[in-house]
């Protein structure tokens, strides 16, 4: 018999926004020019975490050297966290020296090489490995010409550019090329450095960050991680009733995008002041969504479109599939698992209606997250429903929220 689900509370602080205001906030470390950066809003989960331990370190070689000339050669531990490797390895090639960042072998097997040809135009000399990054910087070069940015693996690289274009002697050009994914996380680094002091010219499909940037604002406050909220909203509407206070709106976050899926299922929510109300219904219907800009929300929502009346498209994401694991197939592999027929594309997938008649007849399996915070999430759902599941490697979900199971209640 399930439990009835009531939560209120705050959920921690976006890990995406945090990680890229630290990265900024880094800066002051060397110059008394750029303001002293005041944080508010955090998080313990893993990936702020890492942050916070390499430039704490990186923070203690600069007073112990009293210049970024000659560092000693320095490891840094970025875990499994993409945004942190990708943003940190930036930030580490602005300072003269060898730098060692050191992460998962699945970390280091995620797409790379547009981060490394980005290293080649700023004549930075790398050497990369099953788990580890070497630099060998002179700080960056050649930036009085346009930097060409890939943007159809990631927006990261963009974003790592921008996030450490800084007091500049030039102005800096990124031309961007591809077909943009998650550019709503793009568009959230753009408005956090324009925040902070960042001067941002957008000419055609450039962006110009122009010479002598820096940070004008002592503080910043990062709002609630509204993926890991998510993923409590979605379980409320299978289970409970749930209020967020300090609901982010505006957003910075593109994941807001949920509040027009929720709209649009009919799922019944409302917002007064800085409170997000959710109930729970079982009257609710299938979507069609483009998740071009919030991947992130795809294995959560994926298995909530699973328990709708109507079937579901969702679709425009293909980077999926590079993500902490390819997130088509392992949804996939998990709405097979419970009796929901389901079609993956490439970009998406199509997903039918679960026969809630039949769920006592699932017999108990075992389902691997395969390391993936997110799908340990959607797990989760599955089990909400008395499905006999059980769930492999929880514990990730420390990557992004830690607090997870003592939120819903629910031991994995």
């Amino acid at each position: 018999m399930k439990k009835s689900f009531h939560y209120q509370g705050t959920i921690p602080a976006s890990k995406s926004i945090l990680n890229r205001a630290l990265i900024c906030a880094s800066y002051a470390f060397e110059s008394e020019r750029h303001k002293k950066l005041i944080i508010t809003g955090d998080s313990s989960c893993d990936d702020v975490i890492k942050m916070k331990e390499a430039l704490s370190i990186l923070k203690t070689k600069f007073q112990n050297s009293s210049s970024f000339v000659n560092i000693p050669a320095t490891v840094y531990d970025c875990g499994a966290a993409g945004t942190v490797l990708r943003f940190l390895s930036l930030r580490m090639s602005r300072i003269p020296g060898t730098h060692i960042l050191k992460g998962s072998e699945r970390l280091l097997q995620r797409p790379q090489q547009d981060l490394l040809d980005l290293f080649k135009i700023l004549g930075i000399n790398y050497e990369i490995n099953k788990t580890s990054m070497t630099l060998k910087s002179e700080g960056w070069k050649n930036i009085n010409n346009p930097i060409l940015v890939q943007r159809g693996v990631s927006s990261q690289f963009a974003s790592g550019l921008l996030l450490n274009a800084w007091a500049l002697t030039e102005d800096l050009t990124l031309d961007m090329k591809g077909e943009p994914m998650s550019e709503g996380y793009l568009q959230m680094t753009i408005d956090l450095v324009s925040q902070l002091g960042m001067n941002i010219e957008k000419k055609g499909s450039q962006l110009i960050v122009k010479k002598n940037s820096f940070i004008t604002q002592s503080s910043y406050h990062a709002e609630s991680d509204l993926s890991s909220l998510f993923a409590v909203a979605a379980f409320s509407v299978l289970n409970g009733d749930c209020e967020f206070k300090d609901f982010p709106l505006p957003s910075l976050q593109p994941d807001v995008e949920f509040l027009d899926f929720f709209k649009k299922m009919k799922i019944p929510f409302e917002i007064i002041n800085d409170y997000l109300k959710i109930k729970t219904t079982s009257d609710f219907y299938g979507l069609e969504a483009n998740l071009k800009n919030c991947p992130d929300l795809f294995p959560v929502l994926a298995v909530l479109c699973a328990f709708a009346k109507t079937p579901s498209q969702l679709y425009g994401a293909p980077q999926l599939v590079y993500k902490e694991s390819n997130r088509i197939a392992k949804v996939s592999e998990l709405l097979n698992l419970i009796g929901v027929k389901n079609t993956p594309q490439s970009d998406g997938m199509t997903i039918f209606p679960i026969d809630r008649g039949n769920l006592t007849a699932i017999k108990s399996f075992s389902y691997d997250t395969d390391h993936d915070h997110r799908l340990a999430f959607a797990a989760a759902l599955v089990k909400s429903q008395d499905i006999p599941i059980n769930i492999l490697g929880p514990e990730v979900v420390s990557k992004s929220f830690p607090e997870f199971w003592d939120v819903i209640k629910a031991r994995p």
